[in-house]
């Protein structure tokens, strides 16, 4: 039984995606004023491809290690030994489709030096992703949260010198991220090799490889669903419109999505328990409370970005991205759905059936899909916005009633609040009169 509760695991989760929000918005700032909208957008849409590739190539294998890892039912040593061989798999796969999309499928070839880059990033950010994965199933909760801010903190430094006093613009950035992957690749190095000692062997774990590539794979399938459902829209703005409706676009998700933080956060420690949880019912009950809860904060967020978007974006990013704002202002309601989804799914996939988010958001992507083409050309990232929202309701909806049966709960019952949800608020105070005293 975990020693520390519920509160203190997603509020240690929390500050560090809060950091990773700050930095995140720094490297944003920074970008959009030192290459300008057609510059961002181009950065953007290099930036695009490993992001989804990697989304399935990974073949969810980081969930599942928390998984195994969790449930004890495996000698660790095999199944971090087992974690290894995949690395070398996904990597090579994700280096060779990525290489592909980009000096083949693209009409206008990038710089070859970026492109290397980024290629060489591919295995070292997979290798932090999986060691993360490590210490979630542990229970390892300040060092993933270190291993989450680490990357973009490490990446908001290196910009600040190669782009803003080296001026070396778009190769500096992702030389910047290169960079910072490298630093938290050595620090992943001597935590699993030098701390925990595994006895790491190159042998083929063949049913442990299964176990785990059984259900990362259909983790890996429900990821990659999810993020096209995420990045479709900057790849047909790409095809369909302008490199400025893509910056603008990009900055505009950018800005909204800072609401996952929260689900991001919740979800994390919400996988790392149900793997090792032995009272369902009382996970189910938790987890409602959770979603509830995470619906007001991420609806208060939204309300205030709402309203400070007029004069934040313009202030921050500079006058070119005032069209930005109109997007923002659109897309949040489809975002705040998104939280709810993100939380209760992440219990489904800590019971082992991540399936379930494949059912529900593949008909929504071909929904996005569809009204992109319509809407695209003719409104640009306004329209891009429009079938974000639409696409996001769909597969929330669909997703809620396919849950509530598989844990045997109502809709009402998971929707309707109660006095013990707001427990959360009062921890919070407490907390914060502990600090202050």
């Amino acid at each position: 039984m975990a020693k520390r509760s519920f509160f203190q695991d997603i509020m240690s989760i929390l500050s560090s995606n809060l950091m990773v929000t700050f930095c995140n918005l720094a490297v944003g700032v920074l970008l959009s004023r030192m290459l300008g909208a057609a510059g961002f957008g181009m950065y953007s849409s290099i930036i695009v491809v490993p992001v989804m590739v990697i989304g399935f190539t990974q073949l969810g294998i980081r969930r599942s290690t928390i998984y195994h890892i969790g449930n004890k039912l495996l000698p660790e040593d095999n199944i971090v030994s087992a974690l290894f061989i995949l690395l070398l798999y996904t990597s090579s796969l994700s280096i060779i489709i990525c290489g592909f999309v980009y000096f083949f499928a693209e009409t206008k070839p990038y710089d070859p030096l970026i492109i290397v880059l980024v290629l060489l990033t591919i295995p070292l950010l997979l290798t932090n992703l999986f060691a993360g994965g490590v210490f979630l199933g542990k229970d390892e909760i300040k060092r993933a949260s270190l291993m989450n801010v680490g990357p973009t903190l490490l990446t908001l430094l290196f910009t600040l010198l190669f782009v803003l006093v080296l001026k070396m613009n778009i190769l500096g950035a992702f030389l910047g991220i290169f960079l910072a992957n490298v630093i938290m690749f050595f620090f992943t190095y001597r935590i699993i090799f030098l701390e925990y000692r595994y006895n790491i062997t190159w042998k083929y774990h063949e049913p442990i490889m299964k176990s785990m590539i059984k259900l990362g794979l259909v983790n890996a399938i429900a990821i990659f669903v999810m993020q096209l459902n995420y990045r479709l829209d900057i790849l047909m703005l790409k095809k369909l419109s302008t490199l400025e409706e893509v910056g603008y676009y990009s900055l505009a998700m950018q800005i909204a999505e800072q609401l996952w933080h929260i689900p991001f956060a919740i979800e994390a420690i919400v996988l790392s328990r149900s793997a090792s949880s032995q009272d369902d019912m009382l996970m189910h009950k938790t987890v409602a409370s959770i979603f509830r809860v995470s619906l007001l904060i991420g609806l208060a967020s939204g309300v205030l970005i709402f309203f400070a978007a007029p004069t934040l974006i313009p202030l921050i990013f500079g006058k070119d991205f005032t069209h930005s704002v109109a997007m923002i202002q659109l897309v949040l309601p489809g975002i705040l759905l998104l939280v709810g989804f993100r939380i209760l799914n992440s219990r489904l996939t800590g019971m082992g059936k991540p399936q379930i988010a494949i059912y529900t958001f593949v008909p929504a992507l071909v929904i996005n899909f569809v009204l992109n083409l319509f809407l695209i050309p003719r409104y640009g990232g306004i329209g891009a916005a429009w079938s974000t929202n639409v696409s996001y309701a769909v597969g929330s909806a669909i997703f809620v009633l396919l849950y509530s049966r598989f844990v045997n709960m109502r809709v009402t019952e998971i929707f309707t609040y109660r006095r013990s949800d707001f427990f959360f608020f009062r921890d919070i105070r407490k907390r914060l009169r502990f600090r202050s005293a």
